[in-house]
C-alpha cells in the first residue's frame, strides 16, 4: 500500500558532507566546537528519556505520567538552562508546553493529551545540536458509540453479490476489536446475508441489511434491478475524459461519484484527498468504498518516457529518506525561530520605535563610510540573541553597492584574498540582490555604514563538530535587527549588531577547525546559495519588523523556509538559464556535465526535500508545525505551484505579498489567497502531484490549475540515483490502490493527503468517502481525476 523509504541519496563530484550543508543553510551552533565559547556553562552531548515513554492511553486524553528527559554533558552531568523542544507527529496530539526549559537536574517536562486515531503515536524532544529523543504511546480507543457498516448503500442486479463489512467504533471512528457484529437481512426474499455479511440479491426489489454489535446497529438499503443492472442506481453516471477533474458534490450522509468507463481500454483514474485543517495534531478517519473498480492498470508509477545516458545523474544529496526526518541544521534553524519568538518579540515596539527616531534625521548624518582595510568588530554569538556577545574582530576585505565583506582576522590561512572577495562581492550586487528582491522586496537599511554585511568567520566552520555528515554553510539571525538600545535608555538587545548581515563559511585547506577541510571551491559553492536562501530571510525578519507597519514580526517557521528554498530555486534558474515556467525535465537538466552540475549544486536539495514527502503524504504537511525535511520539501512545492498558477507576470507578485504581510503561517497564504483558495489550491496542488505529466497527453488536457509548470517532476526523479548507484526508476509518490468492495480508512491530519488509483472492472463504479458514518468534514477537499 505505501512505499518504503529508499536509501540515502548522494552526489557523485561534490562531498557529502558539502551537499548535506546546503539541505539547510540558517543554523546555529551544533554540539561543542573548537572555537565555541559562544555557549556558556557545560555544553550538552545527549539527551535522554528519563520518565513517560510508550505509555498506553485513550483517543483524545492525557496521559498520566508526563514526559520528561534529562539533557546531560560529556562527564554525564546535568546540564540546565537548555531548550528541550517537543514535537507531535500527524495525528498525535498535542504537548504542553511545546517548548521546556532543562532544570538544575537538566529535566524538562511536558504533558501529552493523545490525539483522537487509534494506533501507535509518536512525540519527539529535541535539543539542538542533538540526536532527538522519540516517545512512543498506544492510543485505545474509546467507550463504543456506534457501528458503522460499508457501502452505506447497495445497488445490485438480481445474482450479484456485495460483502457488507461493519464495525463498532468509538466517537472518533477508531474501531474497536473484539467486538462481535452480527448481519441480518429484514427483506430475506429479497436479498439474503450470511453470517460473514455476504449479500445476495434474490429478486428484484428493496431491502435491508442490519448490522449490529455493542447494542446498537446500523442498517445498509439494498436496491436490486434486473440482472445487469448498473452499480450506481440513481447516481448520475459520469465519463471523465482524459484529464478531466471532477469534483462531486457531498450528499446528506457521505460523497459520491459514479464514474462511466464508456468501453475506453486502460483508463486509469486517481482520487485524492487532503485535509486542509490547521490542526496536524488531530486527524480525520475517513472511509472510501467502491463498487466496480480493479487495481491501477499500471503499478509502478514511472516517469514520462524520458531517456537519459546511464552517465547521468548520480543523484540528489546526501539527506537522509526519512518519513518526516530532521537534521542538525534544520534542527538548529528551528531553535533559532523560537529563540526570536521569546528573546526579541517583547522588544519589536521599542526597534520600532527606535527606527522611527532615526529616521527623522538625516540619513546623511548617520551613514559612516567604510574603506577596504577598516576595523569592525561583530558579535558571533549564535545560541543567545541578546547576551553573552562573543566578540570577534573583524577587516573590511571587500565594499560593493549593496554590501560589504568583512572577514574575521583570526580566520585560517590559505582563505580568499581581497581580490577574491571582490569579486564574490560583485556576484552578490548583480546576481543575488537584485534576484531575492525582485521576488521578495528589498530588505530594510537600519545599517550604519548603508550597507549589509556579509561576515566571513571562522566561528561557522566552528558550528560543524569533527566528521560531522553535515556543514553548517552559515545563519542569520535576527537580533542584529534590533537597537542595543532602547530609546529610553533601557537595554534592548545588548548582543546586537545592529545591522542587516550573515555570517558564511570560510576556507580552510588546512582543516585547523575541528579537522574539517574546506576547500576555496567547495566553501565558494556552498555560499553562493547560503546567500540566496539567507538574504531572504534577512528580507522576511526586516520588512516585517520596520517596512510592513503592524505585521506579526515572525513569519511561521514553515512558510519562512519554504520561501528562502523558493530563493534557491531562483538562483538555479538564473545560473542555468531557464524559466520557471519551462517544464524542466531529465534530458534538459542533463544535456551537458555543466547543466548537471548546476542542477547538483542548486535544485537537488529541494528534489530530496520533496521525496521525504512523497513517500509519506498521509503522515506529512506542507504547514507541519515543525521543521522538518518533508515539511521543507513540501512547502516549497506547493508555493512553486501557487506561484506557477499566477501566471508568468503574477509570480513575483505573489512571493512579495507572503513576505509584505501583517498575517504568517496559513493565515498568510489565506489573506494573499483571498476566500476560501488556499484550501481549492491545495486541493488542485493534490491532483498536479499525481497527474501533472503523467503522459504529455493528460498535461495537456489537465489545463493549467492542474499543472506546475517550471518542473516536470515524474521525467526527472525516476533518472535520479540513490547511494549505491541504483536508478530511483520511478515517480516516488505514494498512493494506494483502490479495489471493489475493499474499504480504504484512511486517516488525515492538517495538510496531509492521500492518493488512491484504480481503473474500472464494469461499465461504471461509485465511489462514496465518509468519515464514522456521516458526510466527511467540510476541511476535507477533494477530487477525481482521469490520469491515463
Amino acid at each position: 500500500m505505501f512505499m518504503t523509504p529508499l536509501r540515502n541519496f548522494l552526489a557523485r563530484t561534490v562531498p557529502a558532507a558539502l551537499w548535506t550543508s546546503s539541505l539547510v543553510l540558517l543554523a546555529t551552533a551544533c554540539g561543542s566546537s573548537g572555537d565555541s565559547g559562544t555557549d556558556p556553562g557545560p555544553a550538552p552531548t545527549a539527551i535522554r528519556a528519563d520518565a513517560g515513554n510508550q505509555q498506553t492511553g485513550v483517543a483524545g486524553v492525557a496521559l498520566p505520567t508526563p514526559l520528561s528527559v534529562v539533557v546531560t554533558d560529556k562527564d554525564n552531568k546535568p546540564v540546565a538552562s537548555r531548550r528541550v523542544e517537543w514535537n507531535v507527529s500527524a495525528g498525535s496530539g498535542s504537548v504542553s508546553p511545546a517548548v521546556s526549559t532543562t532544570n538544575s537536574s537538566g529535566a524538562a517536562t511536558a504533558l501529552w493529551t493523545l490525539g483522537t486515531t487509534a494506533g501507535t503515536v509518536r512525540v519527539t524532544a529535541q535539543v539542538s545540536g542533538l540526536n532527538p529523543v522519540t516517545f512512543t504511546a498506544t492510543v485505545l480507543p474509546g467507550a463504543a458509540t456506534t457501528v458503522v457498516a460499508t457501502p452505506e448503500v447497495a445497488y445490485l442486479g438480481v445474482g450479484d453479490t456485495v460483502r457488507v463489512r461493519a464495525s463498532v467504533r468509538d466517537q472518533h471512528g477508531n474501531q474497536i476489536a473484539g467486538q462481535e457484529v452480527t448481519f441480518s437481512s429484514l427483506e430475506s426474499n429479497v436479498a439474503s446475508v450470511n453470517a460473514s455479511g455476504l449479500v445476495t440479491a434474490l429478486v428484484q426489489g428493496t431491502a435491508r441489511i442490519v448490522a449490529g454489535g455493542a447494542g446498537r446497529a446500523d442498517t445498509v438499503p439494498v436496491t436490486v434491478g434486473p440482472a445487469g443492472a448498473s452499480l450506481c442506481g440513481p447516481v448520475t453516471a459520469r465519463a471523465l475524459a482524459l484529464g478531466e477533474v471532477y469534483v462531486p458534490p457531498a450528499g446528506s450522509n457521505s460523497i459520491s461519484a459514479c464514474i462511466s468507463a464508456q468501453n475506453i481500454i486502460n483508463a486509469e483514474y486517481a482520487l485524492t484527498l487532503i485535509s486542509t485543517s490547521t490542526n496536524f495534531g488531530a486527524a480525520t478517519i475517513l472511509d472510501v468504498v467502491s463498487a466496480g473498480t480493479n487495481a491501477p492498470v499500471f503499478g509502478a508509477l514511472t516517469g514520462d518516457g524520458s531517456t537519459v545516458s546511464s552517465a547521468l545523474l548520480d543523484g540528489l544529496t546526501g539527506a537522509t529518506v526519512v518519513q518526516a526526518g530532521t537534521d542538525a541544521n534544520t534542527e538548529a534553524e528551528w531553535r533559532r525561530s523560537l529563540i526570536a519568538q521569546r528573546e526579541l518579540t517583547p522588544l519589536v515596539n521599542e526597534a520600532r520605535a527606535w527606527q522611527t527616531q532615526r529616521t527623522s534625521l538625516s540619513r546623511s548624518a548617520l551613514l559612516a563610510d567604510l574603506a577596504v582595510g577598516d576595523a569592525i568588530r561583530l558579535n558571533v554569538n549564535s545560541n543567545l540573541a541578546c547576551s553573552a556577545a562573543d566578540m570577534r574582530n573583524g577587516r573590511v576585505a571587500a565594499v560593493g553597492t549593496r554590501a560589504v565583506i568583512v572577514t574575521d582576522t583570526d580566520n585560517p590561512t590559505g582563505g580568499y584574498t581581497d581580490a577574491e572577495y571582490t569579486s564574490i562581492l560583485a556576484t552578490f550586487d548583480t546576481l543575488v540582490f537584485p534576484m531575492d528582491t525582485s521576488a521578495f522586496g528589498a530588505p530594510s537599511n537600519i545599517s550604519q555604514y548603508g550597507k549589509i554585511i556579509l561576515f566571513y568567520t571562522r566561528a561557522v566552520n566552528a558550528l560543524t563538530p569533527s566528521g560531522a555528515a553535515y556543514t553548517i554553510g552559515g545563519f542569520f539571525f535576527a537580533r542584529d535587527l534590533y537597537p542595543k538600545t532602547a530609546r529610553t535608555g533601557v537595554q534592548a538587545c545588548a548582543a546586537s549588531n545592529e545591522n542587516e548581515m550573515f555570517y558564511l563559511l570560510v576556507p580552510d585547506p588546512n582543516a585547523t577547525i575541528n579537522g574539517n577541510r574546506r576547500t576555496k571551491d567547495e566553501v565558494t559553492l556552498l555560499n553562493l546559495a547560503t546567500i540566496a536562501h539567507e538574504l531572504q530571510h534577512l528580507i522576511n525578519a526586516s520588512r516585517r519588523l520596520y517596512v510592513n507597519v503592524g505585521a506579526s514580526p515572525n513569519e511561521q517557521t514553515w512558510l519562512d523556509e519554504g520561501l528562502s528554498h523558493i530563493a534557491e530555486e531562483l538562483l538555479f534558474f538564473r545560473v542555468a538559464g531557464f524559466s520557471s515556467r519551462q517544464n524542466i525535465t531529465l534530458n534538459d537538466i542533463s544535456a551537458t556535465t555543466v547543466r548537471s552540475e548546476q542542477f547538483r549544486n542548486y535544485a537537488s536539495q529541494n528534489f530530496s526535500r520533496f521525496y521525504n514527502f512523497l513517500i509519506a503524504p498521509e503522515t506529512n504537511s506542507p504547514y507541519a508545525p515543525n521543521d522538518s525535511l518533508s515539511t521543507r520539501g513540501a512547502i516549497w512545492n506547493f508555493l512553486r505551484y501557487a506561484a506557477g498558477r499566477q501566471g508568468a507576470s503574477g509570480e513575483a507578485a505573489f512571493l512579495r505579498a507572503l513576505v509584505n504581510s501583517n498575517t504568517t503561517g496559513v493565515a498568510n497564504l489565506q489573506s494573499v489567497l483571498s476566500g476560501n483558495q488556499f484550501a481549492d489550491y491545495l486541493r488542485d496542488w493534490s491532483v498536479a502531484l499525481i497527474a501533472d505529466d503523467y503522459t504529455a497527453a493528460t498535461t495537456t488536457a489537465l489545463g493549467a490549475t492542474y499543472t506546475i509548470p517550471a518542473w516536470s517532476f515524474r521525467s526527472i526523479y525516476p533518472g535520479l540515483r540513490f547511494s549505491g548507484g541504483g536508478a530511483l526508476g520511478v515517480y516516488p509518490i505514494a498512493t494506494r490502490s483502490l479495489r471493489s468492495n475493499v474499504p480504504q480508512r484512511v486517516a488525515l491530519a492538517g495538510g496531509t493527503s492521500s492518493y488512491l488509483r484504480f481503473s474500472l472492472s464494469n461499465t461504471s463504479a461509485l465511489i462514496t468517502v465518509s468519515s464514522n458514518g456521516a458526510v466527511p468534514p467540510s476541511s476535507l477537499r477533494y477530487a477525481l481525476v482521469r490520469i491515463r
